[in-house]
């Protein structure tokens, strides 16, 4: 099914973009724009541990946006396991995002990124159900 290839290939270009965002250099001066008042002590160690985590962050999606690239060559034997760890995967991060907007984070920036996981989970349930009704 090309509409699930396409998703899963989409998805995982963009996961491995997000390591590629995450990166500390290119990551570091943004996160004071994100947490506008927030002391983030960027001169000290406890800011680089910040980046650090954030780059984990960025190979863990990497490695799923691997495994979905790698499982497009194939998508209707791999989409039944791919696509519950993306639901997971823009849940948590959804949740995340939530409580960041609540807690300090800029608002605009954490309603993007929401938007940005709820277009992943309705398009990835579109092609889900497709497959699904495929592999009757």
């Amino acid at each position: 099914m090309k509409g699930l290839k396409v998703w899963m290939v989409g998805v995982g270009i963009f996961y491995i973009l997000n390591l590629v965002l995450l990166w500390p250099s290119l990551w570091g001066p943004q996160v004071p724009l994100m947490y506008p008042g927030v002391e983030l002590y960027q001169d000290e160690v406890i800011f680089q541990l910040l980046l650090d985590a954030w780059l984990i962050v960025g190979l863990g999606l990497a490695a799923i946006g691997v495994v979905l690239i790698a499982g497009a060559r194939n998508p209707m034997r791999y989409y039944p396991a791919l696509i519950p760890v993306v639901f997971i995967t823009e849940t948590i991060f959804g949740i995340w995002d939530i409580y960041s907007a609540m807690n300090h984070e800029d608002v605009v920036v954490a309603l993007i990124t929401l938007v940005i996981h709820v277009i992943i989970i309705a398009t990835g349930l579109v092609v889900w159900k497709n497959a699904k009704a495929l592999d009757v």
